[in-house]
């Protein structure tokens, strides 16, 4: 089974069809979604509607659970908290329903977990090797026959392997995943980089052989941020900069030295 791997494509309809323009070439038999297909970006009905239509599996995000209000915004920064109240207002019927049949998460045949943040917190941020080993503890315990956990919400490549350590960060490129070994996935987000370059990011999951391949797509950057505009959003919305993703951090840093254990959604 190869699968091509999806995550955060915040309603940024470009970087979603550079990304399946790749991928119609890779002999994909099926895809995942790791949620967060709204958010951000200026077409969120008809990239839900797209990736809604894919063959494979989808879990929401959450963005999808903040903006149909299964989970309060108390969390985002103001950046995410005035996107979300613009993708609510403007979500069709049709595509609220269909995101609201999405599950939280999923176990595929073939050993693979899916999920947004992690297999029990759709809001938990996995950043760090010690981080993914800890998930991956957790998963073993609830689901004792996966193998592999496929997540987003960082908008960051990783790939972790439980006993063999941090396998990639960022970046692009082809790795084995280690025989025996339990290992978290993501593919990076489609639709809204944070930091470098704009890209479209995807993952191909090869069960077979036991691979993942990572990718990074150029889009039509300038379209997008033009739809932005036209609909009163921040054209930065699609390609958050290293300044505010730092200044974001900062403030998460604050909060838990001030004894909170609120996590700040950006």
């Amino acid at each position: 089974m190869r699968f091509g791997v999806l995550a955060d494509v915040h309603g940024n309809w470009h970087a979603l069809d550079a990304a399946l323009s790749l991928l119609a070439g890779e002999g994909i038999d099926s895809y995942l979604c790791a949620g967060d297909l709204i958010g951000y970006g200026p077409l969120p009905n008809r990239t839900a509607d797209r990736v809604l239509s894919l063959r494979g599996h989808v879990v929401a995000g959450n963005h999808e659970l903040i903006a149909l209000g299964e989970l309060s915004d108390d969390q985002c920064t103001a950046f995410a908290r005035d996107s979300l109240r613009w993708t609510r207002g403007v979500l069709e019927r049709d595509i609220r329903t269909r995101l609201d049949a999405l599950p939280r998460r999923l176990q595929i045949a073939g050993g693979v977990a899916l999920a947004h943040g992690s297999w029990d917190d759709p809001q938990e941020y996995v950043r760090t090797e010690a981080q993914a080993q800890s998930a991956l503890d957790r998963l073993r315990s609830q689901l004792p026959d996966a193998e592999i956990l496929v997540v987003g919400h960082t908008h960051e490549a990783l790939a972790v392997g439980q006993r063999a350590g941090e396998l990639l960060r960022g970046g692009v490129g082809e790795i084995q995943l280690p025989s025996g070994d339990r290992v978290l996935l993501n593919p990076g987000a489609v639709g809204q980089t944070r930091g470098g370059p704009a890209r479209a990011r995807v993952m191909i999951l090869d069960l077979e052989l036991r691979s993942a391949s990572f990718h990074a797509v150029r889009y039509d950057v300038r379209a997008c941020r033009r739809a932005l505009r036209q609909r009163g959003l921040p054209p930065s919305s699609c390609h958050v900069d290293a300044g505010l993703r730092a200044r974001a951090r900062d403030l998460l840093l604050r909060l838990r030295a001030a004894g909170t254990s609120r996590r700040v959604s950006t």
